[in-house]
């Protein structure tokens, strides 16, 4: 029984974490108002620096992104597009001088090719690295007041600057204005929960975060008031979740980040399993190496909050408790199989003592469960209950490689370095999306990313067969086995663990980049389907089959 308690406790931790969260947002703040979208209608237009940076991602990928920056609608005279290329690639710098020349032509922006020289023995410092070199050398050619920064992979909307300038400008205390990231190569029904986890974040809990002016950077299509970094010293230097550092720098300093949730920018989501998991490993890196640096936003621990609020510091907690969140999902996964092995006998009368409670608990059951149940029709329906199990399945199937992370971070650096790998330059064995390239099935299901569930799989069951028979055999004999929630609990958790197993024996289709794009009238191309163009999220059904069966059991254990 201790065994079922203490998986629970660690399945739900997570699960509090984020409740935490919200409530604390909710009785907290007064305005609950969203904050209101704008745009600049005039010519007259402060200056800034478009820096696009770059590590090894293909040419036609870069070329589709400077273009859709070069096209803004913007006065072309008050802003000037910088690569900031740390892939050193001959290739790219003179395609930009060919991409100026025809701007030029066409009375377009500067583009402006930078690369800087990297030395062995010195830490490079990856992208944050890149950004801060060419924030210094666009200062040297006469900078602009406001800086903006896109991914290599990111098509902006042609009003982008138009929309999020305007937050700058009337508000002298906001630093940094920050939309959400949509992809634009993904499955219709994103089985790896790759947008919805984004989707969630951005129109759940970064909105109320910026309530608190707890608003953190994106990452990309970001604006930034220059005079705000040079008063932190410049970019803030970062092996990992540059953009996490840069925002929570400023919040100490006494600067505002704004979220602006408006849909302007679509890139490229990783295109395989492996590809994605590379990419969440490194968000916990960077995560937690943020959270060390900050001491954990507790107050005394770190010079670097002491300017912070109390709401600010609030929010960093939630947020470093939900990056070591893996580690108690993997402990639950290996606890479960143990808590529901039976276990009879010589104590039934134990058992028949407290017969008369069973209906009491029965029922709170099944009221804890309605509860549930409501809580994420009512939270999440709109994005639908089906992208949420996929959610939800991403955060128990991707545990074992996020805790590994986490575990690792207790050593110390020098047994713990940090690598980059921008996510374009991921190589993918498996090429599972592709309809021609993809590698056959039995090979898909040996690979070493699927050994690991298949392995749990196994794990899981030897006691789910031996609950079984014993149930089955011995109907009316009172087992000290924890009661069908618990086994409802394992089974939904082998469900999610086995995503990947159910992904790649039906791996989805995802057309060839070129065939998601479309030429958009202003000399560039941008996706078929983004969001605030006529196209939303297509939330699918409300209620999935798992969710029925569940209901069915928990409705059949309560009037058994």
């Amino acid at each position: 029984m201790w065994v079922c308690l203490s998986a629970e406790i660690c399945l739900s931790f997570q699960g509090f974490v984020l409740a935490l969260n919200l409530i604390l947002i909710q009785f907290s703040v007064n305005d609950t108002r969203s904050r209101p979208c704008y745009r600049l209608i005039n010519e007259s237009a402060p200056t800034i620096d478009i820096l696009v940076t770059c590590c090894g991602e293909p040419l036609d990928v870069i070329a589709d992104t400077v273009a859709a920056a070069a096209t803004q609608d913007y006065p072309s005279q008050q802003f000037r597009i910088f690569i900031l290329d740390d892939g050193r690639s001959d290739q790219l710098q003179e395609a930009v001088k060919l991409w100026n020349k025809k701007s030029n032509d066409n009375n377009g922006p500067q583009i402006h090719y930078f690369s800087r020289k990297l030395r062995a023995g010195i830490k490079s410092y990856f992208k944050a690295g890149n950004l801060r070199h060419g924030i210094e050398e666009t200062k040297s050619r006469g900078g602009s007041e406001f800086l903006a920064s896109l991914d290599a992979d990111m098509l902006p909307e042609p009003d982008w600057l138009r929309r999020m300038v305007p937050h700058l400008i009337l508000d002298d205390g906001l630093a940094m204005a920050c939309p959400p990231q949509y992809y634009y190569n993904l499955p219709d029904d994103d089985p790896l929960g790759q947008q919805t986890d984004f989707h969630i974040w951005f129109t759940i809990f970064e909105p109320l975060n910026d309530r608190l002016d707890a608003a953190m950077c994106t990452g990309t299509g970001f604006v930034v008031r220059r005079s705000a970094l040079e008063q932190i010293g410049g970019w803030p230097f970062a092996e990992a979740a540059e953009d996490f550092m840069c925002s929570t720098t400023l919040n100490n300093a006494g600067w505002k980040v704004a979220f602006v949730g408006e849909a302007l920018q679509h890139g490229l989501a990783p295109e395989s399993m492996h590809a994605h998991v590379k990419q969440k490993q490194r968000w916990v890196d960077g995560g937690i190496e943020v959270h060390k640096r900050f001491g954990f936003y507790l107050p005394g621990f770190s010079e670097m909050t002491s300017q912070m609020t109390w709401g600010q510091r609030a929010v960093g907690i939630s947020m470093a408790l939900r990056e070591y969140a893996p580690i108690t999902n993997v402990l639950s996964l290996i606890l479960l199989p143990i808590a529901i092995a039976p276990s009879r006998s010589d104590q039934a009368s134990l058992v028949a003592e407290h017969l008369s409670s069973w209906f009491w608990l029965r029922a709170v059951f099944a009221a804890s469960f309605l509860c549930h149940k409501l809580n994420d029709f009512l939270l999440y329906g709109h994005i639908g209950l089906r992208r949420l199990a996929n959610l939800r399945s991403m955060d128990i199937w991707c545990a074992p490689y996020s805790a590994t992370r986490c575990l690792r971070s207790l050593l110390p650096p020098a047994l713990n370095p940090l690598a980059f790998e921008s996510t374009g330059s991921a190589l993918n064995p498996v090429n599972e999306r592709s309809q021609t390239h993809r590698i056959p099935l039995p090979q898909r299901l040996l690979s070493p990313d699927l050994l690991l569930y298949l392995l749990y799989s196994a794990y899981t069951t030897v006691p789910l067969l031996l609950r079984l028979r014993s149930d089955l055999l011995c109907p009316t004999t009172p087992s000290l086995a924890p009661g069908p929630g618990a086994v409802l609990v394992l089974l939904r958790c082998v469900w999610q663990a086995s995503l990947p197993l159910r992904y790649m024996l039906a791996p989805p289709t995802v057309p060839p980049r070129e065939e998601l794009l479309e030429a958009d009238g202003r000399g560039g191309r941008r996706p078929r389907k983004r969001m605030g163009v006529g196209v939303e999220v297509e939330t699918g059904s409300p209620i999935g089959w798992v969710d029925l069966l569940e209901g069915v059991v928990v409705a059949l254990y309560c009037i058994r």
